[in-house]
């Protein structure tokens, strides 16, 4: 099977691993989640969209499409940042638990830290409200992408005007319900895939030039998140946004 092509034996392959990922990504808050799911969107959806491009006009490295080697290495790129991000915050985060533990245990800890912990584990813990409502969302998200490609087919090739509006949809989607840095910056990822796939759909061949400046952009985008997620935590202490509205005095 030939997966650098889209074709009728690889069609369903593709497509059900662009639905599973963006479903994980809305789903689920883990990182280490989250970021394997969106280099896996990047890799499929860079084997869609050179294969929905119909020009012939190429530009190849070799057996691989410059197309696809560029989008496939931006979302490698992308996903790595955030992943080492994520290991960097949590180690972070388990040295300043260590550091509250023995503030604690000297009798340090005061009040305002007991009640700082009750609601970092209010948050953290399970609850299937915190499943259902994004996955509610997965689902309103492909409605409304079907009934924009119903709608507003403009490339005339279904599957492409779907990818496109559910990129979009899910992008928003992710970055609604999400709480987080990491995962609201996936979720803008994932809207710029749409609009990545949207100039796939319409160029009339290959321009290096744009090909990677659309990948030097996916890479720069991640590179703020990871900044803007490692200021905020060092600040904060947590990623979750809602912790800046609450906290307004430094921790104790």
């Amino acid at each position: 099977m030939n997966f650098l092509t889209l074709t009728k034996d690889n069609y369903n392959v593709f497509l059900a691993l662009l639905l599973a990922s963006a479903v994980i990504m809305t789903v689920f808050k883990d990182w280490r989640v989250l970021t394997p799911a969106l280099v896996v969107q990047y890799l499929a959806l860079a084997v869609i969209a050179n294969s929905l491009n119909e020009t012939t006009v190429r530009v190849m490295l070799g057996p691989l499409p410059l197309a696809i080697f560029l989008k496939g290495l931006a979302g490698v790129l992308a996903g790595l940042i955030l992943l080492l991000t994520g290991y960097a915050i949590g180690f972070e985060r388990r040295s300043h638990r260590t550091q509250e533990a023995q503030e604690v245990a000297k009798g340090r800890g005061g009040l305002r830290r007991l009640f700082y912990q009750q609601e970092a584990d209010e948050f953290n813990r399970f609850r299937y409200i915190d499943y259902l409502l994004p996955l509610g969302a997965v689902i309103i998200a492909a409605v409304t992408a079907y009934a924009f490609t119903t709608l507003l087919s403009f490339s005339g090739n279904f599957l492409g005007d779907f990818v496109f509006f559910w990129l979009g949809s899910v992008g928003v989607t992710i970055m609604v319900v999400g709480n987080d840095i990491i995962k609201l910056g996936v979720g803008l990822l994932v809207a710029l895939n749409g609009a990545d796939l949207l100039y796939s759909l319409l160029r009339s061949g290959d321009n290096p030039l744009v090909l990677g400046a659309s990948a030097a952009i996916t890479i720069f985008l991640a590179l703020i998140i990871s900044y803007l997620a490692i200021t905020f935590f060092n600040k904060m202490k947590t990623l979750t946004l809602s912790e800046r509205f609450k906290r307004r005095r430094p921790s104790v």
